[in-house]
């Protein structure tokens, strides 16, 4: 396809299933991830259309610095995948418990972060750029069911809300943001409960269902900009 592809949190678990599936079909890939593994190293190694770089979304310098070389090479971005996220298994407590100040690193990363990479991409996305960003349905008001995870609940709910705002901004220019939730993932941060389950997804399944909608947003449905990977629109 030779498009321009650029993925946060790209070193492992669906970030790297991400970067697989658009280096594969021929895209540029920029990857982006905070201790870039061996195995990115590798593929990297392997396509020389995957472009590497170290990258701490929760710094505007970091970010500024990793997104210089992409600025500079490429006229547009044809696809953006905010993915990069964290969860402090220390959140799933009650409020009496909670650290309020520790996970704030989560909103930094996972909602703040976000922002700084749009920021950073914003000049190279016009007509027919789609952002992707890796949200969670934790982050749902209306369909909220927990009673624990405050910090990063909170995290995911104002990671929506710059979606829709950047949304409305970019939408004259012909971009679309959209916000997904990719499952729970048998991934490090999903755990041992999620290898085990047989309600969660792999990554690789999962990527390859975003990137579909990625690749064909007309198929969205028009008013959707948060759902599941597969298609099931949620509740803001």
């Amino acid at each position: 396809m030779n498009k321009c592809v650029a993925v946060t949190g790209a070193g492992q678990g669906l970030g790297f299933s991400l970067v697989k599936q658009h280096i594969e079909q021929g895209d540029r890939v920029y990857a982006f991830e905070l201790n870039i593994t061996d195995q990115l190293r590798d593929l990297a190694e392997k396509y020389e259309k995957l472009h590497v770089a170290q990258c701490d979304v929760a710094s505007t310098s970091s970010v500024e610095a990793a997104t210089a070389g992409l600025l500079a090479k490429e006229d547009k971005i044809d696809f953006l995948y905010n993915n990069a996220g964290i969860f402090r298994m220390e959140d799933r407590c009650g409020l009496a418990e909670t650290d309020i100040d520790a996970g704030m690193v989560m909103m930094q990363v996972n909602a703040i972060g976000l922002l700084r990479m749009c920021k950073a991409a914003i000049p190279k996305l016009s007509e027919g750029s789609v952002v992707v960003n890796i949200t969670s349905e934790s982050g749902s008001i209306g369909d909220c069911y927990r009673e624990v995870e405050y910090m990063y609940g909170m995290s995911k709910a104002a990671a929506n809300i710059a979606s829709m705002i950047l949304q409305n901004e970019v939408k004259k220019r012909g971009v679309r943001v959209v916000c997904i939730h990719p499952g729970w993932l048998r991934s490090a941060m999903g755990g041992k409960a999620a290898a085990e389950s047989p309600y969660s997804v792999s990554c690789d399944e999962s990527a390859s269902n975003i990137v579909k909608f990625a690749l064909n947003p007309e198929t969205i449905p028009e008013g959707v900009y948060f759902m599941e990977h597969t298609g099931k629109p949620l509740p803001w």
